[in-house]
């Protein structure tokens, strides 16, 4: 390795480029494991539905999920950065799990998202949370009947509030990093999802014009300078 390398260098050239070749790699590798369950149950049981039943079934998934193909990836990759990204997506559990812990790794360290070195701490967070993550559900497949069992009732009834206190703890530090982001972001998100409750289109479509509304007025407003000092 050139000595006279500098850290933006060696990020560059070195830790992006092998990320990306071995996130691409394990993805495809991810992709084709996921038929593995539709080959069994065709080829070895014998299992295999009406081409009409896969057919509606497989647009009804499409036309559920394709809008997630282009909002999640725009929408966490300045957090999770392009290794945390790959990482992120191949495991699962984005939104509940990865997102955060790769934000708050990258503040715990004190160092900015969307730089190689929120990018390195961001692939550490992710990386501890997918570690965990395997050794929490793998003692609670062979023990979660017990465990919850062990606590009291009120305990396990207030888990469900668990994801909205997440999100909310999310939503407020993403509140407090980029204020007047927020003054843009927030009130278009309550608009379009109020919008969507009338039925003129699903949430699925308030997701995806709260994200790219959110964008473009953003980097508008950008060009404009008002958002040269966040605080």
């Amino acid at each position: 390795m050139n000595e006279e390398m500098t850290t933006q260098q060696i990020y560059d050239q070195e830790y992006i480029p092998y990320s990306i070749k071995w996130g691409r790699l394990t993805s495809l590798i991810g992709v084709a494991a996921s038929f593995f369950p539709v080959v069994i149950l065709s080829f070895v049981f014998k299992v295999v539905p009406a081409l009409d039943a896969i057919a509606a079934a497989a647009t009804i998934r499409i036309s559920a999920c394709l809008v997630y193909y282009f909002i999640e990836p725009i929408s966490f990759q300045p957090v999770l950065g392009i290794p945390g990204t790959y990482m992120a997506f191949l495991s699962g559990n984005l939104s509940n799990l990865r997102v955060p812990c790769s934000s708050v790794a990258q503040q715990a360290a004190g160092v900015e998202e969307g730089t190689p070195e929120g990018a390195v701490l961001s692939t550490i967070g992710v990386a501890v949370s997918i570690v965990v993550n395997l050794a929490i559900l793998t003692l609670g497949v062979f023990l979660g009947s017990q465990i919850i069992a062990l606590i009291p009732e009120s305990v396990v009834n207030a888990l469900v509030y668990l994801v909205p206190a997440l999100y909310g703890a999310m939503l407020m530090q993403m509140i407090l990093y980029a204020p007047k982001i927020a003054l843009i972001a927030v009130p278009l998100s309550i608009v379009t999802l109020a919008i969507s409750k009338t039925g003129i289109f699903d949430s699925s479509m308030a997701i995806l014009i709260s994200v790219f509304g959110s964008i473009i007025i953003g980097r508008f407003l950008m060009k404009t300078g008002w958002l040269d000092d966040q605080k």
